[in-house]
């Protein structure tokens, strides 16, 4: 009797060793609030630390998962890696514990699953990616041009509105060229695609945007007789040297007994896509306009980024004017978008000019995301600014929606606003920012 005993505690701790032998990494997998840029596919590693066999004998995962294995063989001391793709049906909060069945043990490990499925994913009909390939070409996004024409002409439109939607909600929000045209990039799916024009009858396409349909033309009939439109100036005209009453116009703008001083640096991109359209132009206006307003006490810095950041007019006063819309009027756009260094001079530049009691303010004029490798460096500074009362506010020009929301992320965590600027009617969301940031 004491020998089965023996035995029986012996087999129970010999168990007992093999569960704690068999570790899985991640060892829950929380896809969050999920939206667009989910990583619906995911690699769990199931190690063997110990010295003998193991296999994986079943699990319970439902339809609303798609799972594959390098094998489910474990060697001693070995891995294999086991792929889940979620594919949710309906929104709703997944909460679920998986049971993974190993020979070696008599309960299963269990692996938690949650998910707030907010959004569904479009591309979940696309089988899970073997392992020949990344998990990340599943979801991998697509390039595609929409062309906006005339219909009796077959001549492009220019500055005609082109919005995407997917399952009634707004994706992106663009404007075509002067040719016409306007691309982007966007996860393989179904979608809506309007084109609207003031002298047109809209049009639209509605179907998948993939490999195979990757180029969209969407003919427009025309409405009326299109009214002619003056384009936004290229140059502003530089203002008279100063005389007392405009002086005393700027001062009003911004009255000191109403509005502290300000420590305002412009971190500006000038990287190629500000080129395009009215985007470059309609920064310079809004900036011409900031000029003024800015009165003697308060202080600017001029900065761009896009291959690299540049300091275009170091801490001046505000009374400057000439100066600054010089400066302004020669912007030009080139490069590609890389903007942490600019964050980087931009909060430098403000911490010099720091004014105790004042309105401390960096504003970031954009019409684009950063770029991936740049975005946790830019993050920790812009919380890092916070705790030096220093407040961050985000431009978006023109950007697509997709833009609007990670910028507007950033510019919460810097206890700014973000702002948005698409039309010349809406130039002076800089002034009207200060004005709030300031008021006493």
């Amino acid at each position: 009797m004491m020998k089965k005993i023996i035995c029986l505690l012996f087999i129970l701790s010999s168990i007992g060793q093999l569960s704690s032998q068999i570790e899985v990494i991640p060892s829950r997998l929380n896809f969050g609030t999920t939206g667009p840029s989910t990583e619906w596919v995911v690699d769990v590693h199931i190690k063997n630390k110990s010295s003998q066999k193991d296999f994986l004998l079943t699990h319970n995962f439902s339809h609303e998962y798609q799972v594959l294995f390098t094998s489910k063989t474990l060697l001693p001391d070995s891995s294999i890696v086991m792929r889940v793709k979620f594919q949710p049906r309906e929104k709703a909060v997944y909460n679920e514990k998986i049971e993974l069945y190993f020979a070696s043990m008599e309960k299963p490990i269990i692996l938690p699953v949650y998910a707030e499925v907010a959004y569904l994913n479009p591309q979940d009909h696309i089988p899970c990616p073997d392992f020949s390939r990344l998990a990340a070409d599943c979801c991998s996004d697509n390039m595609f041009m929409i062309e906006v024409v005339d219909d009796a002409t077959s001549k492009g439109i220019p500055s005609a509105t082109v919005e995407i939607r997917e399952e009634h909600l707004k994706r992106m929000n663009m404007k075509t060229m002067s040719d016409g045209m306007v691309s982007n990039s966007i996860p393989i799916g179904y979608y809506q695609v309007i084109a609207t024009h003031p002298d047109y009858a809209p049009g639209e396409y509605l179907g998948y945007i993939n490999h195979s349909h990757s180029r969209i033309v969407i003919r427009l009939k025309q409405t009326h007789k299109p009214e002619v439109i003056v384009p936004l100036p290229e140059v502003v005209s530089l203002p008279e040297p100063m005389k007392e009453d405009t002086v005393s116009e700027k001062s009003a703008m911004l009255p000191t007994d109403r509005f502290k001083p300000n420590n305002v640096v412009l971190l500006l991109d000038v990287s190629s896509s500000m080129a395009k359209g009215e985007k470059l132009e309609l920064m310079k206006l809004a900036l011409n306009q900031l000029a003024l307003a800015l009165r003697p006490q308060d202080k600017i810095t001029l900065i761009s980024y896009a291959d690299e950041a540049k300091v275009l007019l170091p801490t001046t006063s505000g009374n400057q004017t000439s100066v600054i819309m010089t400066i302004v009027n020669e912007l030009h756009a080139d490069g590609s978008t890389s903007g942490a260094k600019g964050f980087k001079a931009s909060y430098d530049a403000l911490r010099k000019a720091y004014i105790k009691d004042g309105n401390n303010q960096l504003f970031v004029i954009t019409d684009g995301v950063f770029q991936p490798e740049d975005q946790k460096d830019i993050n920790k500074l812009v919380k890092r600014s916070v705790r030096k009362k220093i407040t961050t506010s985000i431009v978006g020009i023109q950007c697509v929606s997709f833009a609007e929301q990670k910028l507007s992320e950033v510019s919460i965590l810097g206890n700014g606003s973000f702002l948005v600027l698409n039309t010349p009617e809406e130039l002076n969301l800089l002034i009207e920012e200060l004005k709030k940031r300031s008021a006493r």
